[in-house]
């Protein structure tokens, strides 16, 4: 065990020396983090049990965690915009698919040939 030394510093404003009481350092210990308890996902209803598990039943079931009202939104109005691009996409290769499959004379009049 370690020696405490005592240390004095002197005090201008009392004129004397007085005792310096040793600051106890607080040792960081690791912090363990429990896992999180059991359950059945309420999505389809498989056992979730632990972080790894509820990031896996996350994914699986195309969720993500909740990050408060305004980051929901945010996501939202994302998903929007991508089914909306996806929606377009479809709708552009659905049309170029029936123009091809179209007898020449209905595309000539098409055209205002």
């Amino acid at each position: 065990m370690g020696v405490v030394r005592l240390r004095r510093r002197y005090n201008p404003a009392t004129g004397e020396m007085e005792d310096v009481v040793p600051q106890l350092q607080s040792v960081d210990a690791p912090f363990v983090w429990d896992d999180l308890p059991g359950y059945e996902s309420p999505i389809d209803g498989h056992w979730v049990e632990g972080r790894r598990a509820r990031r896996e039943d996350l994914k699986r079931n195309g969720c993500r965690p909740y990050e408060g009202r305004e980051q929901e939104m945010k996501e939202a109005a994302k998903a929007q915009e991508r089914n909306a691009q996806q929606t377009e996409r479809i709708a552009e290769r659905l049309t170029h698919q029936a123009w091809a499959q179209m007898p020449p004379r209905i595309r000539k009049a098409l055209r205002g040939w």
